[in-house]
């Protein structure tokens, strides 16, 4: 004899288009909520998917497109003592840390100041930029000046606030030797990395030794049989693009260094890691810091 059990339950079940509609109106609700006193919010806070975000963001749509941005909601406030002030804050939903942290380590400029604001930070002016978990935060005001920056700032410390973390840790930021790295030099390209269509999954990060500063990128393949493909097509676009490349055995590793006319890049395959450096004018520089980089590096 058979006995089964049936539980029954009175909750809806789950719908992820509902979950999120319900999160972004949360969203919208708090944003709005963050009108500053003096200020009005511009007619109403906005959204936008991955299918509409070029009405609002045309000509950078396909960036964050290549991120696998989810939403953005958006608000513009206006001074009520003059209309040609304002400031837009902007919260993007990417979907993922990653996701997030890429499309914040590409906008950013290096020498920008930096702030102690969600995961990483950083203001140009009185503009603020800001990362945490799987959201990219920038806040653009029309002026730059200090009062404007302390605005900024409380605006950015109370958004911050209610936007949650899993904690959810990026892998290249660990994959990355720490020492002589340039502090916010770190970047994350999902796709087309360097320039090439084969290179995805991809960090660049610049280090500094004595006086040199040295680009080096870690891509992160599917398997070992594509990071080996990752190479030979480096090999090719060396040859089509530079004055080709040879392999060449360092401490029993094989490297292959890439002539591009004016400077080298070299490359190199480790388990179903793709490493190098890139744009070395030495040679014998280029091959040294590409073999500490392998060195320093965990096989996957």
């Amino acid at each position: 004899t058979a006995c089964f059990i049936v539980t029954c339950s009175n909750e809806p079940p789950a719908n992820p288009e509902t979950d999120q509609a319900s999160d972004i109106q949360k969203l919208s609700d708090r944003i709005a909520g963050l009108t500053p006193e003096g200020w009005e919010l511009f007619d109403k806070v906005k959204t936008f998917t991955a299918e509409n975000l070029y009405e609002h963001i045309n000509g950078r749509a396909e960036l964050y497109l290549a991120y696998d941005v989810k939403s953005l909601t958006t608000a513009t406030f206006d001074k009520k003592s003059d209309v040609e002030e304002f400031i837009e804050l902007s919260i993007y939903d990417m979907d993922t840390t990653t996701n997030a942290f890429g499309i914040f380590s590409v906008e950013r400029f290096q020498d920008e100041i930096p702030l102690d604001l969600g995961r990483e930070s950083y203001r140009s002016g009185s503009s603020i930029f800001i990362w945490k978990g799987k959201f990219y935060t920038t806040i653009v005001t029309s002026d730059t000046s200090d009062k404007r920056l302390r605005l900024s700032l409380d605006l950015a410390q109370k958004m911050t606030a209610f936007l949650s973390d899993s904690g959810e840790p990026v892998w290249g930021l660990s994959a990355l030797p720490q020492k002589k790295r340039v502090p916010g030099s770190v970047k994350y390209f999902k796709v087309d990395a360097l320039g090439l269509d084969f290179m995805h999954n991809t960090y660049t990060a610049k280090y500094r030794k004595n006086d040199v500063e040295i680009t080096v990128f870690l891509s992160q393949q599917n398997s070992s049989e594509s990071a080996r493909d990752s190479v030979a097509r480096y090999s090719k676009y060396a040859a089509q693009y530079g004055r080709g490349s040879r392999n060449l055995k360092k401490e029993g590793v094989k490297f292959v260094l890439c002539d591009m006319d004016g400077s080298f890049d070299v490359i190199f395959q480790k388990g179903r890691l793709v490493g190098g450096v890139q744009a070395v004018i030495n040679r014998s520089t280029a091959l040294e810091a590409a073999a500490k980089l392998w060195a320093q590096i965990d096989s996957e």
